[in-house]
């Protein structure tokens, strides 16, 4: 070989090294996101469910409420119907009296 031919090729080891390096660094930090990927992954599936389970905590509270209300104005209007009609009685009451 030639003093060329040896420095082109001590030049081209040199070069296939710094790859090399640059390789090694880029898969460390495509394992680390990789990783970050996957935690994500795991964050968003739990966030998913946890707002599944607020959705049909809040529908069962719609429901309730919406029970409670219906049937608490027709308990209101029961009472209050009750209450005339005693009313009502006891001025008949009065009036027969």
């Amino acid at each position: 070989m030639t003093e060329e031919q040896i420095t082109l090729w001590e030049e081209f080891e040199k070069k296939i090294r710094a790859l090399l390096v640059i390789c090694e660094n880029q898969k460390k930090k495509i394992a680390e996101l990789t990783a970050q990927i996957s935690e994500e992954e795991v964050r968003t599936q739990q966030a998913l469910e946890e707002i599944r389970s607020l959705k049909v905590k809040y529908g069962d509270l719609l429901t309730a409420h919406a029970a409670s209300v219906l049937y608490g104005d027709v308990k209101s209007a029961r009472k209050q119907l009750l209450d005339m009609v005693r009313e009502i009685d006891k001025c008949i009451a009065l009036l027969n009296g």
